[in-house]
């Protein structure tokens, strides 16, 4: 209980932290002020929730106006990950650089697949991919692996899983660094069509977080669901257009257009067109239900979380 005596505002928090009303009186009493009498206090909440429709608004601006606890989550947890490394940060560039090597040994070592950019097209996607995944399930245990966060403050819980997907969209953009060379090995020139870079690996991450976030609070209650989360990453990697391109899926008839309409392929497709500076060939449709797949994905996923939440972390 925090405030002043007198006739002032009183806020009392519950002990975990999940709400607060204010008091307005003249006199308080209780245990913890001396047995100063109380007069008869009217409770207000601080606030309504919101309803279910107004709920990814509500959590719109509660990203916003903690937007700076967002960004020391991000520096927190980027700086867990590479500070006990000894190449530290570059580690960004190095892990996917050495992931598409792999593939790049599988495919055309063994494969013989004859495009000479078929390992930069790997190395777009497993970056953009890598994005979308560890996107998805770090948001799933968002509030899972922050549970002694949750018990000892009070904060819009929508910050934990947002933090982690904007952590993952910086370290998906510093990998794209190893593009550079790819850029200026195709004498790719420097146009407003760079962008796309930036724009598939967030659009990536934005994806992942949305999904994340819907199950986020069933994860407390399920902790299979986590589990599962890391298989369906796992076997979205050969169903998405990592190993494959949109031009290889338009080739392959009926099954191939089917293929395209992964939301996956629109991002990595920008990622791709823009490192060979080619106009984006994808048709208008496709393009669509991934933008709509985007956004019914971060209103249905705010919706899930904002109804659930507050009940979910009971079970931390």
């Amino acid at each position: 209980m925090i405030g002043v005596i007198g006739r002032r505002r009183w806020r009392v928090h519950s002990n975990q932290h999940k709400m607060g009303r204010w008091i307005d009186n003249d006199m308080v009493s209780g245990p913890d002020m001396g047995g100063v009498e109380m007069g008869s206090p009217e409770l207000k909440p601080v606030a309504r929730r919101p309803s279910i429709l107004q709920s990814p608004i509500q959590l719109s601006k509660d990203i916003i106006n903690h937007r700076f606890l967002a960004i020391a989550l991000v520096k927190r947890n980027l700086r867990t990950r590479y500070r006990t490394a000894g190449l530290g940060y570059t580690w960004m560039v190095l892990e996917p650089t050495l992931l598409a090597l792999t593939y790049y040994f599988l495919f055309i070592m063994i494969a013989g697949n004859p495009d000479r950019l078929y390992p930069i097209w790997v190395l777009i996607g497993v970056i953009v991919w890598s994005t979308f995944g560890k996107s998805f399930t770090g948001s799933v245990t968002a509030l899972t692996s922050n549970t002694q966060l949750i018990h000892t403050s009070y904060f819009p819980r929508i910050i934990l899983p947002f933090s982690i997907t904007l952590g993952h969209v910086v370290v998906g953009l510093g990998s794209s660094l190893v593009l550079i060379p790819a850029i200026a090995a195709l004498h790719t020139p420097i146009t407003p069509h760079l962008l796309w870079i930036p724009i598939g690996i967030a659009m990536a991450g934005m994806m992942g977080g949305a999904l994340g976030t819907m199950f986020a609070p069933l994860n407390c209650k399920i902790r299979d669901v986590e589990h599962l989360t890391r298989f369906i990453v796992r076997a979205g990697f050969f169903f998405s257009p990592v190993m494959w391109t949109a031009e290889m899926a338009l080739e392959r008839g009926t099954f191939g257009h089917i293929a395209l309409w992964n939301p996956m392929v629109t991002p990595i497709t920008l990622v791709r067109h823009a490192v060979d500076g080619h106009a984006l060939e994808l048709p208008l449709p496709i393009v669509s239900s991934s933008i709509c797949f985007l956004l019914v994905m971060s209103v249905v996923g705010g919706m899930v979380f904002s109804s659930s939440e507050h009940q979910a972390v009971k079970h931390l």
